[in-house]
């Protein structure tokens, strides 16, 4: 989902805002589909997707679009929100925002009528970078700092605990089974905990599954039972279902994969998938403490 380097951070705190006079009670941004002029202190804020960027940034928003569990990192927070069931104009204006943040680039010109919006699709940015960005946005870059700088550190932690060479050179997979008859074994390279394994921990995908997603240019996608065993890495996250038993786990397949037979298989109980559902700063410091500590308990 994310790509970037180092030169496309710089180049995004560069170009995030030109500021106008702040008597004005605005500042513009640069974005992606031009500059746009936001409050400099916004109030009614109404996100879709990127809701933990806007908590981690000390802002509670008016409404959002998304779902809601208990695992996630601000849930607290977000458990009384208004959630808004149809992301529609008629919806939006409900809430009567002064900022509307969006990855769709569909939605400005659907939604700028209503409040200044703020377009940031996930290929352009990495999550620090984006809610950099929308700190500087929003006037809260302080809080967007101190998330990035908590994030660092506890992600230069994990590499340093993660060097073993139980894990040199292992490759790692992200996999959920829908059943034979729906998406079969469905893989995953930036949800569900991707982005951090792949972009920031920098584990390795199988071969076959990294050409997979170069082939494809889409970062997740299902395998049928007769092929999913050919993308198992050496370490898999397995993520369950609520009240689902998988039906692959009972295929003579199932038996035959080296993770499984070596037991490496880290099972994600489903009552973790709010943990794992998005890919923001705050999600992904979360992410890091549970994935560490489950991988760390296979070196025992």
């Amino acid at each position: 989902m994310e790509s970037t380097s180092e030169s496309s951070t710089k180049q995004s705190a560069t170009d995030t805002k030109k500021e106008a006079s702040t008597d004005s009670g605005t500042r513009t941004v640069s974005t992606v589909m031009g500059d746009v002029e936001v409050p400099a202190n916004p109030q009614r804020v109404v996100v879709n997707w990127y809701i933990g960027d806007v908590f981690t940034l000390g802002l509670t928003p008016a409404a959002v679009s998304g779902w809601s569990q208990k695992t996630m990192p601000f849930f607290d927070k977000l458990n009384g929100v208004p959630n808004i069931e149809k992301w529609e104009s008629e919806e939006i204006m409900k809430y009567d925002p002064d900022l509307i943040i969006t990855y769709d680039t569909k939605d400005y010109d659907k939604l700028s009528k209503i409040a200044p919006v703020l377009v940031m699709p996930e290929n352009k940015m990495t999550a620090l970078e984006r809610v950099k960005f929308l700190g500087q946005a929003t006037g809260h870059e302080a809080e967007a700092d101190k998330a990035i700088a908590t994030f660092e550190s506890k992600l230069n932690d994990a590499k340093e605990k993660l060097k073993s060479d139980i894990f040199k050179d292992k490759t790692f997979s992200i996999f959920e089974d829908w059943g034979s008859d729906s998406y079969g074994v469905y893989y995953e390279t930036g949800s569900r905990g991707g982005t951090l394994l792949y972009d920031y921990i920098g584990l390795h995908k199988p071969e076959k599954l990294e050409k997979l997603v170069k082939d494809s240019g889409e970062s997740r996608g299902s395998l049928s039972y007769e092929v999913a065993a050919e993308y198992f890495g050496d370490y898999v996250l397995w993520f369950k279902q609520e009240g689902k038993e998988s039906q692959f786990a009972k295929t003579k397949i199932w038996s035959s994969i080296p993770a499984v037979k070596n037991g490496n298989i880290i099972e994600i109980p489903a009552d973790y998938a709010g943990l794992f559902y998005y890919s923001d700063v705050l999600s992904m410091t979360g992410q890091l403490d549970y994935i560490t500590n489950r991988l760390l308990e296979k070196t025992k």
